[in-house]
């Protein structure tokens, strides 16, 4: 349902009411400023450690794990506060943080009256806080608990845990005619807890997201084509009944880089297209395939 960081990709849904998730998308690292090497006197500052990731992002539909929850076009704001609690360039943990933040989704346009009045376009609203770790500068394992709330009451709250392990291969495709080229392979496990009416499913993601950077009318802009597919076993609801293990197959194209990176450079804009292609067995809402448009904004301070 989400997700973090920048924006995502139906047809009159047929939705199971608790069946939302954060909807986390890879996105491009930059490259980390060159160290600052401090007098011997002079010690680190607290607030050197201490981030704050302000985000938005539009899309024509809500769509998360194959599943459509709003045909609506949405706005999806979201913010958090990370705190860098370790950074050792010869250990085997090469860094590390906490973080907490929040993400709702918001329908624009017309929206029809429901139980919640005025709220009723407030489709969804998360709480979420975890930890992250940088492993030998190549591996990224990260766990968040997340807690989901409709102000408008279009579902019941719960909550999940999530695990994401990443492998950051960039450097290692350098005889390739394409610029900081990379695969970015990624598995992500969500454990849901609490879910209301229904038995708590296990969605499992692995992913690739193929990148590279160029320069597209002089400004250097990052290309990405992620691709994935869902996998859970309780999460799919079959339309002839009973459960389906594969949900859906997702690719897209998204572009993203810095308009100023002299004077702004914790700016960031995004765009492009998802492509979902359900399984057809599945009860997700959405036809043969869906693409959802996207366009998004954030400011790291």
């Amino acid at each position: 349902m989400r997700i973090l960081l920048l924006g995502t990709v139906a047809l009159a849904p047929v939705l199971p009411v608790s069946a939302l998730a954060q909807e986390a998308d890879p996105t491009p690292e930059t490259e980390p400023p060159a160290p600052v090497v401090l007098p011997e006197d002079e010690a680190p500052q607290d607030s050197d450690r201490v981030s704050v990731s302000i985000g938005s992002g539009i899309v024509t539909e809500y769509i998360s794990r194959g599943v459509m929850f709003a045909e609506e076009v949405s706005f999806q704001p979201s913010v958090t506060v990370s705190l860098d609690v370790a950074d050792d360039d010869g250990g085997l943990v090469t860094d590390a943080s906490v973080f907490a933040g929040s993400w709702a989704s918001i329908k624009l346009g017309s929206v029809p009256p429901g139980p919640a009045g005025r709220l009723t376009r407030f489709y969804e609203t998360d709480l979420y806080a975890g930890a992250s770790v940088q492993l030998a500068d190549r591996w990224n394992v990260s766990a968040t608990y997340y807690r989901y709330e409709s102000l408008g009451d279009s579902f019941e709250g719960y909550n999940d845990l999530e695990m994401i392990v990443g492998y950051d291969d960039s450097g290692l495709w350098d005889g390739l005619p394409l610029d900081n080229f990379s695969l970015s392979p990624s598995l992500r496990l969500v454990q849901e807890a609490g879910r209301p009416g229904r038995k708590d499913a296990l969605y499992v993601q692995p992913s690739l997201t193929p990148s590279f950077d160029a320069n597209i009318g002089g400004a250097p802009i990052n290309v990405a084509v992620p691709v994935m597919i869902g996998l859970s076993d309780e999460y799919y609801d079959g339309v002839d009944g009973g459960k389906e293990t594969l949900g859906f197959f997702r690719t897209g194209l998204l572009f993203s880089g810095q308009p100023a990176p002299d004077s702004l450079p914790g700016l960031t804009l995004s765009g492009g297209v998802d492509l979902w292609i359900p399984n057809s067995d599945v009860s997700s809402g959405i036809d043969q395939y869906d693409v959802v448009g996207r366009i998004g904004i954030s400011w790291s301070l």
